[in-house]
């Protein structure tokens, strides 16, 4: 299988089409707090989710600040098969 990493920053509350084999949602410290689906991240933690083989998350995920005194910072790393289409379940 051939993959790609794509790494993107967030500061606003936004939804993500996942379309991976991958996710994970990191917090850097000293961040503002926020949550995926709910779930809140701790300062400097990372919430990663994973996908059997063969497998593709078609999940949609949530990212909510929540107020503080540092800046919104969200750091989101997937890893998606370069054709999506083989593993997409009919």
């Amino acid at each position: 299988m051939i993959t790609e990493t794509i790494i993107n920053t967030y500061g606003r509350n936004t939804a993500i089409d996942s379309e991976c084999i991958s996710i994970a949602f990191h917090r850097p410290t000293g961040s503002n707090p926020f949550q995926v689906n709910g779930i809140p991240i701790e300062d400097g933690q990372t919430l990663t989710i994973s996908q059997n083989v063969g497998d593709l998350d078609l999940s949609k995920y949530i990212i909510t600040f929540q107020a503080g005194a540092g800046v919104n910072e969200c750091y989101v790393i997937k890893i998606v098969p370069q054709d999506q289409k083989a593993y997409i379940k009919n």
